[in-house]
């Protein structure tokens, strides 16, 4: 097959920011530099329809993406999807979410098969074996894309997908945005009022029970007074902070942490940490936040949920924690608390991971050759029909 230049339509149907946005918007935006044109498909509100422009593409959102029984709303949205597809025929739909991928399995049925249909698998939650979701993933997608092993091994396991028509591939971040920089870390930590000795751990993730800030927490406080310069930076919003608040002071630890909110400037807050810390007990597969600290040289410690520990070489780039633990994690903590040289040595470890196998350009490479043999797929099944 030639390398032509494809026109590709990425759907999601998330209203607001999130794992899934940041996914579709960096490698939209890196398809289109890479040449390709890209057009992504949303709902009118969402925020990728602002973030469809920075990324150098269009954005088609006339799209309503509700879950449930909508009988109008799904007939709204599959004659939409069968417009689209009808009228720009789009060589790959890559999908992002239950709905979308629904709506798009189903205009492309009724026009019978026209365009290859890719789905993008991003979390641990598991898939129902029945028949509806074998008909859907078997016989109308085509391809796969998982974003890490684990969760593709685990799902090409079921009889509800093909394993021969998968591939995993790494979320990318962008490697130069989150390039240690001097200066900005110097600003950072003056702003959240850390001082030059203080030695910062930091967390970047939602505030729900799934991302383990309270092991975290518990952690902190039990290496507490062996390392007085400890301090906690929380990045993140969510509906545990005023729990997490309650925690932290119940600990003993409430004056160490700085709960920061939600952020638009992540790549110079990360300058702040000096390690990096996701216990994850839930969900996370292909975390950006942690990829983006080890692009700024932080070392970092990760659970081993999900896809975390394809992430970080343990004892390498940082280290890998038994997930829902605390004295692992404390002493994990403990060592690089205690070490400026192991942080250091493993921060850089972190950052030529990235820029190996991480970096938005090696994330969006790995993906065209997973649309070309899609295509191929998508050629073979409906030459055999």
């Amino acid at each position: 097959m030639t390398d032509r230049p494809l026109h590709i339509l990425m759907s999601d149907p998330h209203l607001r920011g999130g794992g899934q946005v940041s996914y579709v918007t960096r490698l939209a935006g890196a398809l289109s530099r890479m040449g390709h044109r890209v057009v992504i498909g949303c709902k009118e509100a969402s925020v990728l329809a602002d973030l469809a422009a920075g990324a150098g593409c269009a954005a088609h959102n006339r799209f309503i993406f509700k879950g449930g029984l909508r009988p109008r709303s799904w007939w709204h949205d599959v004659r939409e999807a069968a417009r689209y597809l009808r009228d720009e025929t789009p060589d790959v739909v890559h999908v992002s979410g239950s709905q979308d991928h629904w709506v798009f399995a189903l205009a492309d049925r009724l026009l019978s098969r026209p365009v290859c249909l890719v789905r993008t698998r991003h979390n641990t939650y598991p898939v129902k074996a029945n028949f509806p979701n074998r008909i859907l993933n078997r016989a109308w997608t085509d391809f796969q894309i998982v974003v890490c092993d684990t969760v593709r091994r685990d799902l090409a396991a079921q009889s509800t997908f093909d394993g021969g028509r998968m591939c995993s591939i790494h979320n990318g971040v962008d490697a130069e945005q989150y390039r240690p920089d001097e200066r900005a870390r110097r600003e950072a930590r003056a702003e959240f009022g850390f001082g030059d000795s203080a030695v910062v751990c930091g967390i970047a993730a939602r505030l729900v029970p799934a991302k383990g800030h309270e092991f975290l927490f518990k952690a902190v406080a039990q290496v507490r007074a062996r390392y007085p310069e400890l301090r906690v930076l929380v990045l993140g919003q969510g509906d545990l902070e005023a729990r997490l608040r309650g925690l932290a002071g119940e600990l003993g630890v409430g004056d160490i942490v700085t709960f920061a909110g939600f952020r638009n400037d992540m790549a110079r807050c990360t300058q702040a940490f000096d390690i990096g810390v996701l216990p994850s007990i839930d969900c996370d597969t292909s975390s950006f936040s942690l990829k983006e600290e080890m692009a700024a040289g932080k070392a970092v410690i990760a659970s081993d949920h999900g896809g975390l520990p394809e992430i970080v070489d343990d004892g390498r780039e940082g280290f890998v924690v038994p997930a829902g633990s605390v004295e692992p994690l404390a002493a994990k903590l403990g060592l690089l608390l205690g070490d400026p040289g192991l942080r250091a040595s493993m921060g850089s470890a972190g950052r030529e991971r990235v820029l190996r196998d991480f970096s938005v350009q090696v994330f969006a490479e790995r993906t065209v050759e997973a649309y070309r043999r899609a295509l191929e797929v998508h050629r073979e099944r409906t030459a055999s029909r």
